[in-house]
């Protein structure tokens, strides 16, 4: 796999991310081209779509101004920006010493409500209910919202938060990562 390759890959899953489903079918290419357009008044057509994510046969490189457009949308100024700053993410070092965290089944009693905030300017309040299971009560810019459910056993400050288990109506379970792009703060409110 080239490096450009690799990078597209990553963008695709940032796209697919971003809009909280995959590119499985025609249906959802239509849904992110009216996005596209909707969101960043740019078209991009959906065979074109199809082609990047390899639904359809791509006989040549994406173009530069094609992938700049799907970099907006996940909050990166264009395709250089996006490669420069998933480049320093490959070669970012192990953290010794975790930051600021919550361990679940020790930190949190239920109805515990956390602001959980993550670039580029997405924020979800979440409801714990116990067993690892939260709510999700409010949400601003990501794919997951209001209603959906997901199972988490630890929120570390600065990091990727994996939840596994989203349930979102209408759909599979699935894992989600939340925050790749510099990680995920939280602010935690006890019960009083």
């Amino acid at each position: 796999m080239s490096d450009k390759d690799k990078y597209v890959k990553l963008l695709t899953g940032d796209v697919e991310e971003r809009l909280g489903r995959g590119m499985l079918s025609p249906k959802d290419f239509e849904y992110l081209h009216g996005i596209i357009a909707s969101e960043l008044n740019e078209s991009v057509s959906v065979s074109t779509l199809k082609r990047l994510w390899g639904y359809s046969k791509y006989l040549s490189s994406p173009s530069v101004s094609i992938l700049s457009i799907l970099c907006r949308l996940v909050g990166y100024r264009d395709w250089e920006d996006y490669r420069a700053n998933r480049e320093k993410e490959d070669n970012a070092p192990s953290a010794i010493v975790l930051n600021d965290k919550i361990t679940v089944a020790t930190d949190l009693e239920e109805g515990d409500r956390i602001r959980l905030t993550w670039a580029p300017q997405r924020v979800c309040d979440v409801m714990y209910h116990g067993d690892g299971d939260f709510e999700v009560l409010a949400s601003q810019n990501t794919g997951i919202k209001a209603g959906d459910w997901f199972c988490c056993s630890l929120i570390v400050s600065g990091e990727p938060l994996w939840l596994s288990n989203l349930r979102q109506y209408g759909k599979a379970p699935v894992a989600y990562v939340c925050g790749k792009q510099g990680g995920v703060r939280f602010q935690l409110m006890h019960n009083s």
